[in-house]
C-alpha cells in the first residue's frame, strides 16, 4: 500500500490540501473547529505521518545536517560522528554521513548531494574549498578552513604534541622518534610541529627520526617494523594518532619486544580502546563531545544568529596517563 497524502486527507475530510496543512502546522490562516475535527479524524483514519523533510523544505531548510569524513572505519572519526550525531538529534536534526576517502573527489560528490536536500548545514573534517556555487552553510571541524574567515572548530594539535613528548622527556627517553601518516597538512602539521618543538627545546635532534606510514594499519606495521629491527632501535616513540599507537604496539609486541619494558608508546586522540581498553595507553584525549556541541553553535552564530564572522574554537587536549610509557 502506498503512503497516504495530504491529498487523500483532504478528501477524505471534504477539504483542501491548504486547509490540512493549516490544521499541521497551526496556521497561517485560522481553521474552524468543525473542519479541524474532520481533518484530525481523517489523519488518524488513514494512518497519515507528515514526512518531516518535506516540511522542513517548504520553509526554505531541512532538518537535516551532513557531515563529511575521510573513513568511519578509523575509530577517531566513528567517534567523532557519533558526536555529531548524538548533538544533531538533541537539536532536533538528523545528520547524513559521508566517507570521503583522503584526497579523493568524493567530498565534492557527496557534497552536492547533500546541499540540494537543502541542510542546515555540512560539517567538513578536511580542509578542501567548497565548489564555488555551493551556498550551504559549511563548519570546518578537526582540520582548519581554506581561510582565516571560515567558521571552524578545531584542536590544539600543537600543544596536544608538546605534552605527549615532554612526558616522554619526562620519564629520561632522548631518542624519541615520530610516527606519522601520510599528511603533512591540517591537524598532521601541528601534531608533527609540537614533537619538533619539544625535541628541539631539549636540545635533541629530530633529523631521521621521522617515520611516515600508510593510513592502513597493515601497510603501516610493515613499515614499523624495520624501525623497531634496526640495532639502534628507538627507546621510545609518539605516534600522532593512537591507530598508529597500536599499530606499533602490535609490530613491537610480535618482534618480542615489552611495552612499556623495552619501548614506551604515547599516541594521540583519546579514542575509548586507548582509554578505557585493557591496555590503557597514554594518549592525548581530545574533546569530541565538546566539538560537537561548539560545531552546532558556530553553525548557528555564523549563519543564523544574524550571521557574521565568528573566530575559530580551538578546544586543549588533555594527557591522559596509562601503561605504555613507563608511568
Amino acid at each position: 500500500m502506498r503512503r497516504p497524502t495530504l491529498l487523500d486527507v483532504g478528501r477524505l475530510a471534504g477539504t483542501s490540501t491548504a486547509v490540512v496543512s493549516y490544521v499541521l502546522n497551526g496556521g497561517p490562516r485560522p481553521v474552524s473547529a468543525k473542519t479541524r475535527v474532520k481533518v484530525e479524524e481523517a489523519i488518524q483514519m488513514l494512518g497519515y505521518r507528515r514526512n518531516p523533510l518535506a516540511g522542513a523544505l517548504s520553509g526554505g531548510r531541512s532538518n537535516l545536517v551532513g557531515l563529511l569524513v575521510p573513513d568511519t572505519a578509523n575509530a577517531f572519526f566513528g567517534e567523532l560522528s557519533r558526536h555529531i550525531e548524538a548533538e544533531g538529534r538533541r537539536r532536533g536534526l538528523l545528520t547524513l554521513l559521508g566517507n570521503i576517502g583522503y584526497g579523493s573527489s568524493l567530498g565534492d560528490e557527496y557534497s552536492e548531494a547533500f546541499s540540494e536536500l537543502r541542510p542546515r548545514g555540512i560539517f567538513v573534517t578536511t580542509g578542501e574549498e567548497p565548489h564555488p556555487e555551493d551556498e550551504t552553510p559549511r563548519v570546518y571541524v578537526q582540520w582548519a578552513g581554506p581561510d582565516s574567515t571560515s567558521p571552524s572548530v578545531v584542536f590544539n594539535d600543537f600543544q596536544g604534541a608538546r605534552l605527549a613528548v615532554e612526558h616522554l622527556l619526562w620519564h629520561g627517553y632522548e631518542d624519541i622518534f615520530c610516527v606519522a601518516g601520510e599528511l603533512e597538512e591540517g591537524p598532521a602539521e601541528g601534531r608533527e610541529g609540537g614533537w619538533r618543538r619539544a625535541m628541539e627545546d631539549a636540545n635533541l635532534p629530530t633529523d631521521g627520526r621521522l617515520v611516515r606510514v600508510s593510513f592502513d594499519r597493515v601497510e603501516a606495521e610493515r613499515a614499523v617494523r624495520p624501525v623497531l629491527e634496526a640495532a639502534d632501535r628507538p627507546r621510545a616513540i609518539y605516534t600522532t594518532t593512537d591507530e598508529q599507537a597500536f599499530v606499533t604496539i602490535r609490530a613491537a609486541t610480535s618482534l618480542g619486544l615489552r611495552v612499556p619494558g623495552d619501548l614506551a608508546v604515547v599516541g594521540f586522540d583519546g579514542i575509548r580502546e586507548a582509554r578505557f581498553g585493557s591496555f590503557p595507553l597514554t594518549t592525548v584525549s581530545l574533546p569530541l563531545e565538546d566539538l560537537a556541541v561548539s560545531a552546532f553553535d558556530v553553525l548557528e552564530k555564523s549563519f543564523y544568529d544574524g550571521g557574521g564572522a565568528v573566530p575559530p574554537v580551538v578546544l586543549d587536549g588533555t594527557l591522559s596517563i596509562g601503561v605504555t610509557c613507563g608511568c
